[in-house]
């Protein structure tokens, strides 16, 4: 969901800081691994600003860091999908929208379930909005018939019964005695 339009000025690097994240490179993930407000993925952070600009890196940044739990969370998969739901005009936005919500488990279980074809920011924002917005929402509905297809169908499936019968009754006279068949 990352538009093309001109890049923002935008400092990832200020805006985490602001936030009270850290931004380290990724050859140092063994060091703090397990202490929240880390995050390795810097380039991610960068595309999100210039793409958006300094506020909604801000935003996402804090919906991640200040729900409970999620602190640690700071993940490529997790930051790119926490701003495709924001992006998606299909939730409301509030303080306490994640804390229900253990992003951590969510980005294992979208690793691990991800259809053939799609990604794990994909699946793992597929599945936030089903969550926040509901299947009503996010799904499209059924369209409905279309009655000239309907009636279509209609005249095709009567015309393959009449074929049948033909050809059935040309069997039938060939061989010999033509029996009553019911419906003929």
């Amino acid at each position: 969901m990352l538009n093309r339009g001109p890049p923002f000025p935008c400092d990832a690097f200020e805006v985490a800081g602001q936030c009270g994240i850290r931004i380290l490179k990724p050859d140092q993930h063994y060091a703090a691994a397990s202490r929240g407000r880390v995050c390795f993925c810097p380039k991610t952070l960068k595309m999100i600003g210039r793409a958006h600009g300094a506020d909604h890196l801000r935003l996402v940044l804090r919906l991640i860091v200040e729900s409970d739990g999620n602190a640690s969370e700071l993940q490529m998969e997790t930051v790119i999908a926490v701003s495709n739901v924001v992006l998606s005009n299909l939730v409301e936005i509030r303080a306490d929208l994640f804390d229900d919500v253990d992003l951590g488990a969510m980005r294992a279980w979208a690793q691990l379930v991800k259809p053939r074809n799609c990604s794990t920011v994909a699946a793992l924002t597929s599945a936030l909005l089903l969550i926040f917005a509901g299947p009503d929402i996010v799904l499209p509905a059924p369209a409905e018939p279309d009655p000239a297809e309907e009636r279509r169908r209609e005249i095709l499936r009567k015309s393959r019964a009449n074929a049948k019968r033909r050809r059935l009754r040309a069997a039938l006279q060939q061989g010999g005695e033509v029996p009553a068949i019911p419906g003929i």
